[in-house]
């Protein structure tokens, strides 16, 4: 029998979840385990994605979970990752060994994973996945991580949205893998799907899943406006533009806002908006007397 320590909660039919403890930044505690396939008529095999904890305690939980399923006639056959941070992989590798199944990522997951787990299988954009009676769409949603993987079971407008969203906390943008302007195009192309509900790598299911996709985008947009509104003409450090920037922000997040900012900046380096010197100052782009750059 499953305990109520290790239960999965349901989400839509054949999408349920485990949250396992990981070492994410705060203030979430979990990592969600999902796992497709479940609950289905007649579904035998079970898909998990993003098996993240590292701990032994919390591994057990999910070795029980998926005992207890093969105990009533379902089998692990194969695991996915969202993307290669290290709160979403730590118990890949443990768990493909254990159940003799595959990793499956993008190619670039699989780049950053070298020399730590071998990805066998390599999935991507336009791909389907196909588990339990479910048939999911491959998505690839780089911004995040270069190599970041989104699923989409259109037929119950569900969305597994990896880091692509949080229901606690929020997301990092952080280069030079990180890149503000591919982030906020997965975020619009993940809305044009419309989406109902999205799971989230972090906390509960996101309903209405588009509301906060549109939310996501209009907040980076706002900082990217303070970001910008922070430059003058005179380069300057990112610990000068921080407190300009992100001056909002309680100074125990400081370290990651830099990170965003940097993002940001980036950004509009690339959009012609900002310029930057070889010493990492920024400053706005030059424009002539008629505001033409």
């Amino acid at each position: 029998m499953i305990s109520a320590e290790t239960s999965l909660s349901e989400v839509v039919p054949g999408i349920r979840v485990l949250p396992l403890r990981t070492p994410t930044l705060p203030p979430a505690t979990h990592t969600n385990c999902v796992f497709l396939g479940l609950g289905r008529p007649g579904a035998a095999d079970v898909v998990v994605v993003d098996p993240a904890t590292p701990w032994d305690d919390e591994r057990q939980r999910l070795a029980a979970m998926l005992d207890s399923l093969q105990s009533a006639g379902a089998a692990l056959r194969a695991i996915w990752l969202t993307h290669h941070h290290q709160d979403h992989v730590g118990a890949a590798a443990w768990l493909a060994e254990r159940h003799g199944v595959p990793i499956v990522a993008h190619e670039q997951t699989a780049h950053w994973l070298a020399g730590k787990m071998r990805v066998q299988a390599r999935a991507g954009d336009g791909d389907t996945l196909s588990v339990g009676g479910l048939v999911l769409r491959v998505l690839h949603t780089p911004g995040h991580a270069s190599g970041h993987l989104c699923l989409l079971h259109e037929a119950s407008a569900t969305l597994i949205a990896g880091d692509m969203l949080a229901g606690v906390g929020t997301i990092i943008v952080d280069p030079p893998d990180g890149d503000m302007r591919l982030y906020l195009a997965s975020l619009r192309r993940l809305a044009a799907y419309q989406p109902e509900v999205a799971v989230p790598a972090h906390g509960p299911a996101i309903r209405p899943a588009v509301a906060k996709i549109e939310a996501y985008v209009a907040h980076r947009l706002w900082r990217e406006a303070r970001v910008f509104a922070a430059l003058e003409e005179t380069p300057a450090a990112l610990a000068d533009l921080l407190p300009r920037a992100y001056g909002d922000v309680a100074a125990p997040l400081l370290p990651l806002a830099e990170r965003s900012l940097l993002a940001h900046l980036r950004k509009l380096v690339d959009d012609g908006r900002a310029r930057a010197d070889s010493d990492q100052r920024f400053a706005r782009a030059h424009t002539d007397s008629n505001g033409r750059r």
